[in-house]
Order: structure tokens, then sequence, then C-alpha cells
């Protein structure tokens, strides 16, 4: 049995089924993490992202102005679990009352896509697709998501992917 276990073992390491994300040590998750901007760089770049869309939506579609509904926060990073100081964050959630007209999702769906490209949110996942109810998220490379959403109101919110804070780079 012991055997067995350690069989098992070495077969997980091998495969990279511990020690993070691909397999590497910690110290290789921690190089990679320092690799991306600091956790306070993405979070300003992506709040000016949503900043620039929502007040593409209100001048081109005609849209109301959007509230901040708040739900902010931030949680440990499942795939760098043992990096100190390694984060993912919820930004504000914007919200506006009243949906984007099924006539005008089309539009909605091309500035979001070019807004978000601008931040290197190109892969698109369609959530939702009928009449009076869409959902769209644009991912990065780092695991981020933008999330723009139109039914009984439109809801526009981006999670952050795993970046070390200022204070933890080094």
């Amino acid at each position: 049995m012991r055997r067995f276990a350690t069989l098992i073992l070495s077969a997980a390491l091998l495969s990279g089924c511990a020690g993070g994300p691909d397999g590497g040590s910690m110290e290789d998750q921690l190089n990679a993490l320092r690799q991306r901007p600091s956790m306070e760089e993405v979070a300003a770049d992506y709040d000016q992202m949503q900043q620039e869309l929502r007040e593409r939506l209100v001048a081109e579609i005609g849209l109301p102005e959007f509230t901040d509904e708040g739900n902010t926060g931030e949680s440990a990073c499942p795939d760098f679990a043992d990096v100190r100081g390694a984060e993912q964050r919820t930004l504000a959630t914007w919200m506006q009352e009243g949906g984007i007209p099924d006539e005008q999702w089309a539009r909605a769906l091309q500035i979001a896509t070019e807004v978000g490209a601008s931040r290197g949110f190109t892969e698109l996942h369609v959530v939702t697709d009928r009449p009076g109810d869409h959902k769209i998220e644009l991912h990065n490379p780092y695991g981020a998501r933008l999330q723009l959403g139109a039914a009984a109101n439109t809801v526009l919110s981006v999670r952050t992917g795993c970046h070390l804070l200022q204070s933890a780079k080094g």
C-alpha cells in the first residue's frame, strides 16, 4: 500500500497536479506573477476601462448614466494559493436601470469588444443571447473577465486575474 501511495504521489508530481497552475514550484509561480503588472496597476487600468465603456454606451447608444453598486471584494488565487501577497479582485459593479434594446445589442457588443480588446480582453464568451436577455464575458490572458449583461437592467462588472500586490513584488 505504501508503495502504491508513493507511486501515485510521484505520478501527481510528474504530471503537474501538485504545485500550482503549471505544476511549477512556488518560486516558479512567484516569478510568473512578478512578470504581470501589480494589482494596483491593473485595478486602476480596469477601472478606467469600465469608465470608458460606460461613457461610450451612454454616448453612442443613449443609455442612462450608470450607478456604482459597489459589490467589491478580494480573494486568494486558487491557482497561486501558496504565494503570499497574490490576490484577485472584483471591482465595482456598475448598473443602469433598463436593459439595452435588442436592436442596439449588436452595437453594445461591438463597443464592449473594442474597449475590452484595448486592455487584452479578447476572448469572447456568449453566456446568454435571447430576446431581451443578453450577457457576455470577455477574458484576458491573466484570467480576468469583463462582464456585460442586459435584461431588465444593464450590468457591467470586472473580476481581475491573479496579481501580486505592489508590496509583494519585491
